[in-house]
């Protein structure tokens, strides 16, 4: 089965093992030496070798993804990311055993230890996450061959914010200080001349932005009018980073390597420096600032009739949380009151209109994560998604629409962000799953359309929506960017990108500069191999930020639920398989397992939709549960959880001795800025 899989490039044999085929582009492969000026040569599984020009990130006998550049005869890459290789520094769990110590990882799929000496362990205590970095010793016989580090730094312990966002960095390799060669440039930005370029007044209008009350920055603010024909005149306004980073700069440089912000619940990491992040690219109240705005004329009835961007000065004349935007729509008074009503108005049949072309609707909230005085989760909720959040959703995809249709008509090319529909595989599994579920069994057996899709949907009850909405999401293909526009399946649209955020998407950043070049008439900033290398880079640098803000999430909420151990709570299964059934808890938007071997067993069915347990009892996907909080082991971000039996008592049988479940908690993504604002596959 193995190599017919092969033989159909599903999976690829490496190693001696078998994987799923990436279908990214990336190849793996191993460093296996560096030229003088920097450049390194990489040996794939394959045998090709490749040659990445000046990657600073990696060394050699590092395992890297590469990015083929340059056609399929050429061996040039560039560096995606450092799989495994060598460290400067380690961040790990410092272990004390009588008079010796040594530590191990915390958050890291590595095998490694280091041994550290009483004198290098410092004060460090047994249990702390610690960072370290390598020493050597030596015998009169030469170095030891055992690995020695000593502490450079105290963090804290497992669950403690500073400790976990310390690991998930060091694990995920993501660059938190900014190059010391972007100082000058950044010294050089407050003396930038102004542009011959003649701008747009638009000062006076009164542009508002609306964002979470704990947003780290404002890259979009909206203001509209009502025509007098009914049609609604709507202004995006966009902040201008490109003023700012110019193409090849040490910022441009650095902002393209991270590829994006990371958000965390309790900090971020900028792909910008906060003086430009926060600050001069920040649409903050009563400051003017540079944007470049999508003005459209829109119908009563929610289709844009046209559309135009302009290059700009605009003045936010507020800064509005979605709370405060929500109070005014619900009859608050506020000066701003009659043009969000009037939005809404607007927003509201846009809606309508996209879900009737098949766009996609998926009830899924964020999770909000508040801490307290001492720096610790101490509160988990589900994230709100009110009138407020709708209305900035839908002003931003139509300013993303209007903008991709303009750029696709003249087959321009930039990171366009398209997402295809399923396979004809995946859509006969997933009408499966729909039909196992009783809803829409009049779904074709060929390609299935996401208005066909949006309709079974709409007939999901309310009470199966959340386990049918994940499940549809997991059976989607990912939204990827590209050089061309393919389509957004899940939004029903010809063409969508990203415009809207180039504070923290480089993608939005490229998508800027074309926009600013087709204004000007000036030439198009990249050719198609540049605008595909962007977009696989940028696809990649996401992936990466959304396993990261996802481990935050999950550290936290395990750090929460540890004062909670014992309890009993309800809950709706939300996954099943032969490791146990997946629960998440009505209390809290927090998952945890009941492991299999505390129910003595369990065997699922074919579509994983149904577990058997030992006496008969059957368990179903999205069936309500009591469950007792056994154990929160956060270190290896596990939730062990025992079911009740509807008496009352739990139903458990002990684990056989030294085996651990393999997984405690479905990570569940950050709440981050404007998380609500789209669909998880826009």
């Amino acid at each position: 089965m193995l190599r017919a899989l092969e033989s159909r490039e599903l999976v690829e044999h490496v190693e001696g093992r078998y994987r799923v085929r990436r279908d990214d582009g990336a190849v793996e492969a191993r460093v296996e030496s560096q030229s003088a000026r920097g450049d390194l040569f990489a040996v794939d599984v394959s045998g090709t070798s490749w040659r990445v020009a000046q990657a600073s990130d990696a060394r050699v006998g590092d395992r890297v993804l590469l990015l083929p550049v340059g056609g399929p005869d050429s061996t040039s890459a560039d560096l995606l990311h450092v799989v495994e290789g060598g460290r400067d520094h380690f961040v790990g769990i410092l272990h004390r055993r009588g008079g010796m110590a040594y530590a191990t990882p915390y958050r890291d799929d590595g095998d490694w230890w280091l041994r550290v000496s009483s004198a290098d362990a410092g004060d460090a205590r047994d249990g702390e996450v610690v960072e370290l970095e390598p020493v050597v010793r030596r015998r009169r016989s030469g170095a030891e061959p055992e690995p020695w580090a000593r502490v450079t730094r105290r963090i804290g312990f497992p669950g403690d914010p500073d400790a976990d966002f310390a690991a998930v960095v060091w694990r995920h390799r993501l660059p938190v200080e900014f190059p010391q060669e972007i100082d000058a440039e950044l010294r050089a930005i407050a003396s930038l001349p102004s542009e011959e370029v003649e701008r747009a007044d638009l000062r006076d209008q009164p542009f508002v932005t609306i964002d979470p009350h704990d947003a780290r920055d404002f890259d979009d603010a909206v203001h509209a009018e009502l025509a007098p024909d009914g049609a609604l005149r709507l202004q995006v306004a966009v902040a201008d980073v490109s003023h700012f980073v110019r193409p090849g700069s040490a910022l441009d440089r650095e902002a393209q390597r991270r590829g994006n912000s990371v958000y965390f619940p309790d900090r971020a990491i900028p792909m910008l420096p906060p003086l430009l992040s926060a600050d001069l690219c920040s649409l903050r109240p009563d400051r003017d600032r540079l944007a470049l705005v999508a003005e459209l004329r829109c119908e009563a009835h929610g289709e844009v009739r046209s559309a135009r961007v302009v290059e700009a000065r605009i003045r936010s004349h507020a800064r509005l949380t979605y709370a405060e935007a929500q109070a005014q729509l619900e009859g608050a008074p506020g000066p701003h009151a009659a043009m969000l009503r009037a939005l809404w108005g607007w927003a509201r049949q846009a809606s309508r209109e996209r879900r009737r072309r098949g766009g996609l609707e998926f009830e899924l909230p964020g999770t909000e994560i508040s801490y307290g005085d001492d720096g610790r989760p101490d509160r988990i909720a589900r994230a709100p998604r009110s009138d407020a959040h709708r209305l900035v959703e839908e002003a931003m995809l139509a300013a993303n629409r209007a903008v991709a249709a303009w750029l696709s008509r003249e087959a321009l090319p930039v990171p366009y962000r398209n997402h295809l529909p399923p396979g004809p595989e995946d859509a006969a599994l997933l009408v499966a799953h729909l039909r196992a579920f009783g809803i829409a069994r009049d779904l074709p057996s060929g390609p299935l359309s996401s208005r066909a899709l949006a309709r079974a949907l709409d007939d999901t009850p309310a009470e199966q929506a959340a386990v049918v909405h994940a499940l549809v999401l997991r059976q989607l293909r990912q939204a990827r960017y590209g050089a061309a526009s393919l389509g957004h399946y899940a939004l029903a649209m010809r063409h969508y990108l990203h415009f809207t955020s180039p504070i923290r998407r480089y993608a939005d950043l490229e998508v800027h500069r074309a926009v600013k070049a087709r204004l000007r008439q000036e030439r198009h900033p990249l050719e198609f191999e540049q605008a595909q290398r962007v977009a696989a880079r940028t696809s990649f640098r996401e992936r990466l930020a959304q396993r990261a803000e996802r481990e935050m999430a999950t550290l936290a909420s395990c750090a929460f639920l540890r004062e909670h151990v014992g309890e009993e709570h309800a809950g709706s299964v939300t996954g099943l398989g032969r490791m146990g059934l997946f629960v998440t808890l009505d209390a809290w938007p927090i998952d945890g397992l009941v492991a299999a071997t505390r129910l003595g067993g369990a065997e699922p069915d074919a579509l994983g939709h149904a577990l058997s347990l030992p006496g008969g009892r059957r368990v179903r996907l999205g069936e309500r549960v009591r469950v007792r909080i056994a154990a929160v082991d956060v270190a290896r971000a596990r939730v062990d959880l025992e079911l009740c039996d509807p008496e009352g008592g739990t139903r458990s049988a002990a684990p056989p001795r030294g085996q651990r479940s393999r997984r405690g908690t479905t990570e569940k993504r950050s709440a981050g800025r404007k998380s609500s604002r789209a669909a998880a596959t826009s």
